[in-house]
Protein backbone atom coordinates (compact mmCIF):
# COMPACT_ATOMS: atom_id res chain seq x y z
CA UNK A 1 0.00 0.00 0.00
CA UNK A 2 3.04 2.24 0.93
CA UNK A 3 4.24 1.84 -2.64
CA UNK A 4 0.84 2.42 -4.38
CA UNK A 5 0.96 5.57 -2.19
CA UNK A 6 4.52 6.74 -3.48
CA UNK A 7 3.84 5.83 -6.82
CA UNK A 8 0.70 8.66 -6.96
CA UNK A 9 2.79 11.03 -5.10
CA UNK A 10 5.98 11.02 -7.36
CA UNK A 11 6.21 14.50 -9.29
CA UNK A 12 6.46 12.58 -12.74
CA UNK A 13 2.78 11.53 -13.97
CA UNK A 14 3.84 8.56 -16.14
CA UNK A 15 1.61 5.65 -17.23
CA UNK A 16 3.79 3.08 -15.67
CA UNK A 17 4.00 4.75 -12.44
CA UNK A 18 0.00 4.96 -12.68
CA UNK A 19 0.17 0.65 -13.40
CA UNK A 20 2.55 0.20 -10.60
CA UNK A 21 0.53 2.03 -8.40
CA UNK A 22 -2.30 -0.22 -9.66
CA UNK A 23 -0.75 -2.95 -9.39
CA UNK A 24 0.55 -2.86 -5.98
CA UNK A 25 -3.15 -1.73 -4.53
CA UNK A 26 -4.14 -5.32 -6.36
CA UNK A 27 -1.81 -6.98 -4.67
CA UNK A 28 -2.35 -5.84 -1.51
CA UNK A 29 -5.86 -6.31 -1.33
CA UNK A 30 -5.37 -9.67 -1.90
CA UNK A 31 -2.68 -10.10 0.96
CA UNK A 32 -5.63 -8.22 3.26
CA UNK A 33 -8.34 -10.57 2.27
CA UNK A 34 -6.13 -13.88 2.87
CA UNK A 35 -5.34 -12.20 6.73
CA UNK A 36 -9.07 -12.48 6.70
CA UNK A 37 -9.04 -15.69 5.68
CA UNK A 38 -6.95 -17.46 7.71
CA UNK A 39 -8.06 -15.45 10.59
CA UNK A 40 -12.04 -15.81 10.32
CA UNK A 41 -12.57 -12.07 9.96
CA UNK A 42 -15.92 -11.61 7.56
CA UNK A 43 -18.15 -8.29 6.85
CA UNK A 44 -21.53 -7.74 6.19
CA UNK A 45 -22.71 -6.97 3.60
CA UNK A 46 -21.53 -10.44 2.80
CA UNK A 47 -20.50 -9.21 -1.19
CA UNK A 48 -17.42 -7.05 0.80
CA UNK A 49 -16.50 -10.92 1.64
CA UNK A 50 -15.51 -11.64 -2.24
CA UNK A 51 -14.51 -8.20 -3.30
CA UNK A 52 -10.84 -9.81 -3.70
CA UNK A 53 -11.65 -11.50 -6.88
CA UNK A 54 -12.54 -8.75 -9.30
CA UNK A 55 -9.06 -7.18 -8.22
CA UNK A 56 -7.57 -10.70 -9.01
CA UNK A 57 -8.33 -10.17 -12.57
CA UNK A 58 -6.59 -6.82 -12.84
CA UNK A 59 -3.07 -8.02 -11.90
CA UNK A 60 -2.25 -10.28 -15.36
CA UNK A 61 -3.89 -7.18 -17.34
CA UNK A 62 -1.60 -4.70 -15.18
CA UNK A 63 1.71 -6.44 -15.62
CA UNK A 64 1.26 -6.99 -19.06
CA UNK A 65 0.32 -3.37 -19.19
CA UNK A 66 4.12 -2.20 -17.90
CA UNK A 67 5.88 -4.18 -19.53
CA UNK A 68 3.95 -3.01 -22.56
CA UNK A 69 4.54 0.86 -21.19
CA UNK A 70 8.17 0.15 -20.07
CA UNK A 71 9.61 -2.45 -22.56
CA UNK A 72 8.14 -2.05 -25.78
CA UNK A 73 7.58 1.45 -25.51
CA UNK A 74 3.95 1.37 -26.69
CA UNK A 75 1.36 3.66 -25.96
CA UNK A 76 -1.39 2.18 -23.55
CA UNK A 77 -3.93 1.02 -25.95
CA UNK A 78 -7.73 0.53 -26.53
CA UNK A 79 -7.27 -3.19 -26.81
CA UNK A 80 -4.94 -3.33 -24.07
CA UNK A 81 -7.89 -1.40 -22.07
CA UNK A 82 -10.57 -4.40 -23.08
CA UNK A 83 -8.34 -6.72 -20.79
CA UNK A 84 -9.36 -5.10 -17.38
CA UNK A 85 -12.95 -5.36 -18.84
CA UNK A 86 -13.94 -8.25 -16.41
CA UNK A 87 -12.24 -6.65 -13.36
CA UNK A 88 -14.07 -3.51 -13.90
CA UNK A 89 -17.22 -5.34 -14.73
CA UNK A 90 -17.22 -7.91 -11.52
CA UNK A 91 -16.70 -4.70 -9.21
CA UNK A 92 -20.05 -3.10 -10.85
CA UNK A 93 -21.88 -6.21 -10.43
CA UNK A 94 -21.02 -7.43 -6.81
CA UNK A 95 -23.07 -5.03 -5.01
CA UNK A 96 -25.95 -5.07 -7.68
CA UNK A 97 -26.17 -9.07 -7.19
CA UNK A 98 -26.46 -8.33 -3.71
CA UNK A 99 -29.20 -6.42 -3.89
CA UNK A 100 -30.95 -8.67 -6.00
CA UNK A 101 -30.09 -12.12 -4.93
CA UNK A 102 -27.66 -11.83 -1.36
CA UNK A 103 -27.96 -15.42 -0.96
CA UNK A 104 -25.31 -16.16 -3.93
CA UNK A 105 -22.82 -14.21 -1.56
CA UNK A 106 -23.52 -16.65 1.63
CA UNK A 107 -20.59 -19.33 1.13
CA UNK A 108 -17.31 -17.93 3.08
CA UNK A 109 -13.95 -18.25 0.55
CA UNK A 110 -12.73 -20.67 3.56
CA UNK A 111 -15.61 -22.87 2.80
CA UNK A 112 -13.70 -23.64 -0.29
CA UNK A 113 -10.55 -25.11 1.36
CA UNK A 114 -12.56 -26.69 4.88
CA UNK A 115 -15.50 -28.23 3.19
CA UNK A 116 -14.10 -29.17 -0.08
CA UNK A 117 -17.41 -27.06 -2.29
CA UNK A 118 -17.19 -24.92 -4.66
CA UNK A 119 -18.93 -21.93 -5.15
CA UNK A 120 -19.22 -19.97 -8.24
CA UNK A 121 -16.89 -17.32 -6.82
CA UNK A 122 -14.17 -19.62 -6.33
CA UNK A 123 -14.06 -20.52 -10.05
CA UNK A 124 -13.78 -17.13 -10.89
CA UNK A 125 -10.84 -16.31 -8.46
CA UNK A 126 -9.59 -19.46 -9.94
CA UNK A 127 -10.16 -18.84 -13.22
CA UNK A 128 -8.36 -14.93 -12.29
CA UNK A 129 -5.21 -16.48 -11.24
CA UNK A 130 -4.99 -18.99 -14.66
CA UNK A 131 -5.54 -16.01 -16.71
CA UNK A 132 -2.64 -14.27 -14.72
CA UNK A 133 -0.22 -16.77 -15.49
CA UNK A 134 -1.61 -16.43 -19.54
CA UNK A 135 -0.59 -12.45 -19.56
CA UNK A 136 2.54 -13.48 -17.35
CA UNK A 137 3.61 -16.65 -20.03
CA UNK A 138 3.16 -14.30 -22.86
CA UNK A 139 5.62 -11.74 -21.31
CA UNK A 140 8.20 -14.65 -20.99
CA UNK A 141 8.03 -15.88 -24.43
CA UNK A 142 8.31 -12.14 -25.54
CA UNK A 143 11.85 -11.55 -23.97
CA UNK A 144 12.85 -15.09 -24.15
CA UNK A 145 15.87 -13.77 -26.00
CA UNK A 146 16.90 -12.87 -22.92
CA UNK A 147 17.08 -16.30 -21.11
CA UNK A 148 19.68 -17.47 -23.29
CA UNK A 149 22.62 -19.22 -21.71
CA UNK A 150 25.49 -16.66 -23.60
CA UNK A 151 23.28 -13.88 -22.93
CA UNK A 152 23.39 -14.89 -18.66
CA UNK A 153 26.89 -15.37 -18.88
CA UNK A 154 27.93 -11.23 -20.05
CA UNK A 155 23.78 -9.33 -18.85
CA UNK A 156 23.47 -8.76 -15.28
CA UNK A 157 19.97 -7.24 -16.17
CA UNK A 158 19.06 -10.77 -18.16
CA UNK A 159 20.57 -12.13 -14.47
CA UNK A 160 18.16 -10.04 -12.74
CA UNK A 161 15.08 -10.12 -14.94
CA UNK A 162 15.52 -14.43 -14.68
CA UNK A 163 15.38 -14.03 -10.70
CA UNK A 164 12.49 -12.24 -11.03
CA UNK A 165 10.74 -14.69 -13.62
CA UNK A 166 11.53 -17.68 -11.41
CA UNK A 167 10.61 -15.87 -8.51
CA UNK A 168 7.38 -14.36 -10.04
CA UNK A 169 6.57 -17.72 -11.53
CA UNK A 170 6.61 -19.74 -8.65
CA UNK A 171 5.04 -17.73 -6.14
CA UNK A 172 2.26 -17.28 -8.78
CA UNK A 173 1.95 -21.40 -9.91
CA UNK A 174 1.90 -22.07 -5.66
CA UNK A 175 -0.86 -19.75 -5.49
CA UNK A 176 -2.62 -21.61 -7.79
CA UNK A 177 -1.79 -25.45 -6.73
CA UNK A 178 -3.33 -24.25 -3.34
CA UNK A 179 -6.31 -23.57 -4.90
CA UNK A 180 -6.36 -26.73 -6.94
CA UNK A 181 -5.99 -29.06 -4.37
CA UNK A 182 -7.49 -27.51 -1.81
CA UNK A 183 -4.83 -26.02 0.53
CA UNK A 184 -4.80 -23.36 2.80
CA UNK A 185 -1.47 -23.53 4.28
CA UNK A 186 0.25 -24.07 0.95
CA UNK A 187 -1.88 -20.44 0.03
CA UNK A 188 -0.23 -18.68 3.20
CA UNK A 189 3.41 -19.94 1.83
CA UNK A 190 2.58 -18.59 -0.91
CA UNK A 191 1.49 -15.47 0.23
CA UNK A 192 4.36 -15.18 2.75
CA UNK A 193 6.55 -16.01 -0.05
CA UNK A 194 5.75 -13.13 -2.37
CA UNK A 195 6.07 -10.83 0.47
CA UNK A 196 9.80 -12.33 1.82
CA UNK A 197 10.61 -11.72 -2.82
CA UNK A 198 9.24 -8.56 -2.75
CA UNK A 199 11.19 -6.92 0.43
CA UNK A 200 14.17 -8.78 -0.60
CA UNK A 201 14.09 -7.43 -4.56
CA UNK A 202 13.63 -3.48 -2.21
CA UNK A 203 16.40 -4.02 -0.61
CA UNK A 204 18.83 -5.28 -3.12
CA UNK A 205 17.33 -2.49 -5.67
CA UNK A 206 17.86 -0.16 -2.68
CA UNK A 207 21.43 -1.22 -1.99
CA UNK A 208 22.26 -2.34 -5.70
CA UNK A 209 20.20 -0.05 -7.71
CA UNK A 210 22.98 0.05 -10.51
CA UNK A 211 22.52 -3.66 -11.38
CA UNK A 212 18.92 -3.39 -11.29
CA UNK A 213 19.05 -0.47 -13.81
CA UNK A 214 20.42 -3.30 -16.58
CA UNK A 215 16.83 -5.02 -16.29
CA UNK A 216 15.15 -2.39 -18.30
CA UNK A 217 17.73 -2.74 -21.16
CA UNK A 218 17.93 -6.05 -21.39
CA UNK A 219 14.27 -6.99 -21.61
CA UNK A 220 13.94 -4.12 -24.35
CA UNK A 221 16.56 -5.70 -26.30
CA UNK A 222 14.95 -9.35 -25.64
CA UNK A 223 11.66 -8.18 -26.86
CA UNK A 224 13.51 -6.92 -30.20
CA UNK A 225 15.73 -9.68 -31.25
CA UNK A 226 12.66 -12.00 -30.06
CA UNK A 227 10.27 -9.91 -32.78
CA UNK A 228 13.77 -10.43 -35.36
CA UNK A 229 14.13 -14.00 -34.49
CA UNK A 230 14.59 -16.59 -37.35
CA UNK A 231 14.62 -13.38 -39.95
CA UNK A 232 18.37 -12.42 -41.77
CA UNK A 233 18.46 -9.04 -41.39
CA UNK A 234 21.18 -9.01 -44.12
CA UNK A 235 19.28 -10.68 -46.62
CA UNK A 236 16.01 -8.35 -45.44
CA UNK A 237 17.75 -5.59 -45.74
CA UNK A 238 19.30 -6.18 -49.21
CA UNK A 239 15.83 -7.33 -50.55
CA UNK A 240 14.40 -4.06 -49.11
CA UNK A 241 16.85 -1.88 -50.60
CA UNK A 242 15.91 -3.15 -53.98
CA UNK A 243 12.36 -2.95 -53.30
CA UNK A 244 12.80 0.57 -52.77
CA UNK A 245 15.54 1.70 -55.58
CA UNK A 246 14.75 -1.03 -58.44
CA UNK A 247 11.36 -1.24 -58.13
CA UNK A 248 10.51 1.72 -56.27
CA UNK A 249 7.54 0.67 -54.21
CA UNK A 250 7.03 4.51 -52.61
CA UNK A 251 5.69 5.69 -55.39
CA UNK A 252 2.45 3.50 -54.56
CA UNK A 253 0.46 6.20 -53.04
CA UNK A 254 -1.28 3.29 -50.88
CA UNK A 255 1.88 1.43 -49.83
CA UNK A 256 1.28 0.33 -46.31
CA UNK A 257 3.37 -1.43 -43.43
CA UNK A 258 1.52 -4.64 -44.09
CA UNK A 259 1.92 -4.61 -48.06
CA UNK A 260 5.94 -4.04 -47.62
CA UNK A 261 5.63 -6.80 -45.02
CA UNK A 262 4.45 -9.28 -47.56
CA UNK A 263 6.63 -8.31 -50.26
CA UNK A 264 9.37 -9.22 -47.59
CA UNK A 265 7.64 -12.18 -46.82
CA UNK A 266 7.86 -10.97 -42.69
CA UNK A 267 5.85 -10.03 -40.32
CA UNK A 268 4.72 -6.47 -40.36
CA UNK A 269 5.18 -6.11 -36.60
CA UNK A 270 9.01 -7.44 -37.52
CA UNK A 271 9.39 -5.15 -40.90
CA UNK A 272 8.44 -1.99 -38.04
CA UNK A 273 11.07 -3.68 -35.59
CA UNK A 274 13.65 -3.66 -38.02
CA UNK A 275 12.90 -0.14 -39.09
CA UNK A 276 13.12 0.78 -35.86
CA UNK A 277 16.64 -0.96 -34.79
CA UNK A 278 18.55 -1.09 -37.42
CA UNK A 279 17.33 2.03 -39.33
CA UNK A 280 16.43 4.20 -36.49
CA UNK A 281 13.51 5.28 -37.87
CA UNK A 282 9.52 4.21 -38.31
CA UNK A 283 7.40 2.81 -41.50
CA UNK A 284 6.80 6.03 -42.74
CA UNK A 285 9.50 8.20 -42.21
CA UNK A 286 11.60 5.52 -44.07
CA UNK A 287 8.92 5.57 -46.99
CA UNK A 288 8.95 9.44 -47.33
CA UNK A 289 12.66 9.84 -47.40
CA UNK A 290 12.10 7.91 -50.86
CA UNK A 291 9.65 9.99 -51.85
CA UNK A 292 10.99 13.25 -50.92
CA UNK A 293 14.02 12.43 -52.66
CA UNK A 294 11.91 11.90 -55.64
CA UNK A 295 10.38 14.86 -55.23
CA UNK A 296 14.02 16.66 -55.44
CA UNK A 297 14.71 14.96 -58.60
CA UNK A 298 11.88 15.56 -60.44
CA UNK A 299 11.84 19.34 -58.86
CA UNK A 300 15.54 19.82 -60.38
CA UNK A 301 15.30 17.87 -63.30
CA UNK A 302 12.20 19.52 -64.22
CA UNK A 303 11.51 23.54 -64.11
CA UNK A 304 8.77 25.16 -63.22
CA UNK A 305 7.42 21.51 -62.44
CA UNK A 306 4.07 22.07 -60.30
CA UNK A 307 3.78 21.05 -56.93
CA UNK A 308 0.46 19.42 -56.68
CA UNK A 309 1.92 17.15 -59.27
CA UNK A 310 5.04 16.18 -58.32
CA UNK A 311 3.64 15.13 -54.92
CA UNK A 312 1.50 12.65 -56.41
CA UNK A 313 4.15 11.76 -58.76
CA UNK A 314 6.64 11.02 -55.79
CA UNK A 315 4.32 8.52 -54.17
CA UNK A 316 2.25 11.29 -52.02
CA UNK A 317 -1.64 11.16 -51.49
CA UNK A 318 -1.88 14.60 -50.60
CA UNK A 319 -0.23 18.03 -51.01
CA UNK A 320 -0.43 18.66 -47.32
CA UNK A 321 1.67 15.58 -46.24
CA UNK A 322 3.74 16.11 -49.44
CA UNK A 323 4.52 19.62 -47.29
CA UNK A 324 5.36 18.84 -44.06
CA UNK A 325 7.57 15.03 -45.15
CA UNK A 326 9.20 17.14 -47.61
CA UNK A 327 10.37 20.24 -44.77
CA UNK A 328 10.67 17.94 -41.92
CA UNK A 329 13.47 16.02 -44.43
CA UNK A 330 14.46 19.48 -46.34
CA UNK A 331 14.00 21.91 -43.87
CA UNK A 332 12.28 24.40 -46.20
CA UNK A 333 8.74 24.06 -47.94
CA UNK A 334 8.72 22.48 -51.95
CA UNK A 335 7.58 25.72 -53.07
CA UNK A 336 11.14 27.73 -50.93
CA UNK A 337 13.34 24.77 -52.01
CA UNK A 338 11.92 25.42 -56.23
CA UNK A 339 12.50 29.26 -55.48
CA UNK A 340 16.01 29.06 -53.93
CA UNK A 341 16.74 26.46 -56.64
CA UNK A 342 16.36 29.12 -59.41
CA UNK A 343 18.32 31.82 -57.76
CA UNK A 344 21.43 29.44 -57.20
Amino acid sequence: MLLCVACLLRPEKSAGLRILSLLSFCVSIQFLYVYFLLKGIYFEPSFLNHLHIPFAWFLGPGMYSLYSVTVREEKFTAFERSFYLPGILLLILFPILYLVLPQIFSSRPVDYFEKGSTSWSDILLLGAYSANLVFYSSIVWQTRAAFRLERLKKDAGARILLFVVIGSGSVTSILVISYLIRDIHLLFISVLSTVIYAVAGYLAQIYAPEVFSEMGPSMRDAYRNSRLEGVDTTDLENRLESLMTKEKLYLQEDLSLSALANQLDIKPYQLSEFLNQRKGTNFAKFVNGFRVAEAVRILQKEEGANILSVAYRSGFNSKATFNLAFKSIQGVSPREYLRKSKVS
